[in-house]
C-alpha cells in the first residue's frame, strides 16, 4: 500500500506551537503530518522533569471568504504583469473572484494609465474625480468597471523602479470597544460549531496528556486585536467542555501575547514574537 504524503505544519499552527511551548516549557514529541487519521496537530513533551504532557490542536475563526480570497491573490499576483508601466496597490473585497477579475482589473488599468490617472475608487475620497465634481462619463463608466469587478479601489505608486506589478490588500473595517466583553463569546460561538466539536472529538483520545485547543481570530476582528493590545483580561469565562484543560486565543495582529484560559480563568501570556527557525524540533520563538 501507498504511503500517503506527509504535509508539514502551516505557519499559522507553527506560531501557535511555539507560543505553548514557550509559555508551558514544553517542546513537540510528534506532530500532525497528516498520515494517519485522527491525531492531534501537536503533541508537547516537558522539558523539565514533572511538566505536562500536551496534545495540542490548532484552529481558527477566520472568514472563509477572506481565506479563499488571499489564495486566490498570492497565485495571482506574485510578479509583474505584462503590459502594466506602473505599479499599482489594488484594494478588492472577500466577494472578488480573482481569477475572472485578473485580465479586466489589467485592461481597465492599462486604460488608467493611458489617460494618466493614478486614482480610482468607490470611495470618493479615493477617486481621482475632484472634490464637490461629479466623474466625467468616461470615469464613471471606469468606476462601474471597478465596481463589477468587486474591487474597491486602486491607486499607482509611481516609482523609477515600477515593473509593472499589482500589490492586492484589503482593508478591515469595524467597530471595537475597549473592554474584552467578546472574548469568551467568541470562543462560545467556535465551541458551539461542526468545526469545534470536531477539535475537541480529537483532542479527547488523549486521555494521557493535557488536553489544549489554540484559536486564531479572524483578522477582521478587531475586538480581539484591541483587547489583546491593550491588556484588557476576560472577567467571565466560556463554555468549556469538561475534556479540555486549556484555550489559547490569539490574533495574528498582536505578536507579543496570547489570551489563555484554564480552569482559573482568563490571562494573558507574554511571548516572544515567532520567526521560522529549522532545529530540532522544527521551530523556535526567537526575537
Amino acid at each position: 500500500m501507498k504511503r500517503k504524503k506527509t504535509v508539514q505544519p502551516a505557519p499559522d499552527e507553527l506560531r501557535a506551537e511555539a507560543a505553548v511551548n514557550e509559555v508551558v516549557n514544553t517542546c513537540r514529541f510528534d506532530h500532525d503530518d497528516q498520515a494517519e487519521p485522527g491525531k492531534a496537530d501537536f503533541l508537547l513533551d516537558p522539558l523539565e522533569e514533572g511538566g505536562p504532557k500536551v496534545a495540542l490542536e490548532v484552529s481558527s475563526i477566520t472568514d472563509p471568504a477572506r481565506q479563499s480570497l488571499w489564495r486566490g491573490l498570492d497565485q495571482q499576483y506574485g510578479g509583474p504583469i505584462s503590459g502594466l508601466r506602473g505599479d499599482w496597490t489594488v484594494e478588492f473585497t472577500p466577494g472578488a473572484h480573482v481569477r475572472q477579475s485578473a485580465a479586466p482589473l489589467v485592461e481597465l488599468l492599462q486604460s488608467l494609465e493611458r489617460e494618466g490617472v493614478d486614482r480610482i475608487g468607490l470611495n470618493g475620497w479615493n477617486d481621482s474625480t475632484p472634490h464637490g465634481r461629479l466623474p466625467t462619463p468616461g470615469h464613471a463608466e471606469n468606476l462601474r468597471r471597478l465596481a463589477r469587478l468587486k474591487i474597491v479601489s486602486a491607486h499607482r505608486v509611481r516609482s523609477d523602479k515600477a515593473s509593472g506589478r499589482i500589490f492586492p490588500c484589503e482593508m478591515t473595517s469595524g467597530t471595537a470597544r475597549s473592554t474584552a466583553e467578546s472574548i469568551s463569546p467568541h470562543i462560545d460561538l467556535f465551541l458551539d460549531s461542526k468545526q469545534g466539536s470536531n477539535k475537541v472529538e480529537k483532542l479527547a483520545r488523549y486521555i494521557d496528556r493535557e488536553r489544549h485547543l489554540f484559536i486564531w481570530a479572524d483578522t477582521g476582528h478587531l475586538d480581539v486585536t484591541l483587547a489583546l493590545r491593550r491588556g484588557f483580561v476576560p472577567q467571565d469565562s466560556p463554555r468549556v467542555p469538561d475534556s479540555l484543560h486549556a484555550i489559547w486565543f490569539g490574533s495574528l495582529h498582536v505578536y507579543d501575547a496570547v489570551y489563555r484560559w484554564t480552569c482559573s480563568g482568563w490571562t494573558i501570556a507574554a511571548i516572544t514574537p515567532w520567526t521560522p527557525h529549522s532545529g530540532p524540533t522544527g521551530v523556535s520563538a526567537r526575537g
